[in-house]
């Protein structure tokens, strides 16, 4: 068995990079993966995706490494997988990456009652003015004063001063309206 040197198999992977000598220099260099995997942690890595990782930044490494500037690869495929597991930890742990995921159907009633839809206003919006056309007919005079004052956005204390009307009686003639109004809505 002839043992091939680094050199020979960088220039391998250099010239031809789906080759069979990739794997051997993994292997080779696997033990400098597992240090690394032993001292740090990675959220949401395990020892597959530490493996696809180091393979990675090994085949990157040898692509880019060159013999005139450094002579021990080693060296420099450590430097460059560790950069990469830092660079997986300060991903992960950082703040604007961390989703905060809500399930729709665990708070559906939140939703439905915080989102508006506009579809829904709308159609709404009509129901109840095709009630209000109906309802009109049956109103007293009083009873359609307070409602127009109301749908103004008034309260029963300024509709009493605005249109001198009691208190009581702007109270009675809301309760009445109302109860025309749900009459016609149900039916």
């Amino acid at each position: 068995m002839t043992h091939i040197s680094d050199n020979q198999l960088i220039r391998e992977i250099q010239t031809t990079p789906d080759s069979p000598a990739l794997h051997q220099l993994f292997v080779r260099y696997s033990p400098v993966l597992r240090r690394l995997q032993r001292r740090y942690y990675i959220p949401g890595h395990d020892a597959d995706d530490w493996q696809q990782e180091g393979l990675l930044v090994l085949h990157a490494a040898a692509r880019s490494y060159r013999l005139d500037r450094s002579h021990n690869f080693g060296a420099f495929y450590r430097l460059n997988l560790t950069h990469r597991v830092y660079d997986l930890i300060r991903y992960s742990q950082a703040k604007k990456r961390h989703a905060t995921t809500v399930s729709l159907e665990e708070h559906r009633t939140f939703f439905a009652d915080t989102l508006v839809d506009p579809r829904v206003q709308v159609r709404d919006q009509l129901e109840v003015q095709e009630a209000l056309q109906r309802v009109l007919p049956e109103l007293s005079r009083t009873e359609m004063v307070v409602l127009r004052g109301l749908l103004r956005g008034w309260s029963p204390t300024t509709i009493s001063e605005r249109c001198v009307l009691s208190p009581t009686r702007v109270t009675a003639a809301l309760h009445r309206g109302r109860q025309k109004l749900r009459r016609t809505l149900a039916q």
